[in-house]
């Protein structure tokens, strides 16, 4: 009997492990990828509070918790630097502005085990994993709907990319030919396109666009001048001011 009952007895205890491991391994994860953002180092505190509370809410007050690893990661002139504990953004000293935030939170067989928090100027990803769906679920949607609300339309570096070829070949198109249009024709509207392109082209070289249309910026506080505030758009509301201009100044002199 008992040569008989062993295997049987093996083979419900291999049962019941690769049950329990399959329960364990049934994580959930939400992975949201962002728009570019733009935001003050007291709304990413904001942001980074609302996140621990929520955690805590899923997974139980910190002494329940056990221990969790938590870290910080900040670019600063090229180089990474990395905070080993929960740290606010606006607790930590560095310049203006910053292109490179990351923030882990980790502790496995938990309803939330894990939130990453991963801005740079190529992209901007939130992801929550954990074992109970609705907790991960409602978190990341958090996160989303809060980080959007400091989303910008342009930046990025593939947008950077993509607007400085298109405009480069525009800009240089025009310049081009309507250079021999006011060489040949020495008409007021000609020189104007002439001005346009020229005034469209500088920028594009000249304009620190890495800073002004970066991906993710965090700035340790907002300018109180808007000029400098909206820099970026005021720029970039130029460039396509003196590309409308090159064809309106054309049409003029068709009348």
């Amino acid at each position: 009997m008992l040569l008989w009952g062993s295997p049987v007895l093996v083979g419900v205890w291999l049962s019941l492990l690769a049950t329990s491991l399959a329960a364990k391994a049934a994580e959930f994860s939400h992975n949201r990828d962002l728009p570019p953002l733009r935001l003050a180092a007291t709304d990413l505190d904001t942001i980074l509070q609302k996140v621990h509370s929520s955690v805590a809410g899923a997974n139980g007050p910190p002494g329940e918790q056990g221990f969790a690893r938590e870290s910080v990661k900040l670019g600063v002139r090229g180089k990474e630097i990395e905070i080993p504990h929960f740290s606010l953004a606006s607790s930590v000293a560095f310049p203006n502005e910053l292109f490179r935030f990351a923030y882990t939170y980790y502790q496995p067989d938990k309803p939330i085990s894990s939130v990453t928090l991963d801005f740079d100027d190529y992209s901007r990803r939130v992801s929550v994993s954990g074992g109970a769906a609705n907790q991960v679920e409602a978190i990341s949607k958090v996160l989303e709907n809060d980080l959007l609300r400091y989303s910008t339309l342009i930046g990025g570096a593939t947008f950077r990319r993509v607007a400085g070829v298109c405009l480069s070949m525009a800009f240089l198109i025009s310049l081009a030919i309507s250079s021999t249009y006011w060489w040949n024709t020495r008409c007021y509207n000609a020189l104007g396109m002439l001005i346009c392109s020229v005034f469209g082209l500088l920028p594009l070289f000249l304009v620190p666009w890495d800073r002004y249309l970066a991906g993710f910026v965090l700035y340790q506080s907002y300018s109180p001048f808007l000029l400098i505030r909206y820099a970026p758009q005021i720029s970039f509301l130029s460039l396509l001011a003196a590309l409308a201009g090159i064809p309106l100044f054309y049409f003029l002199s068709r009348r």
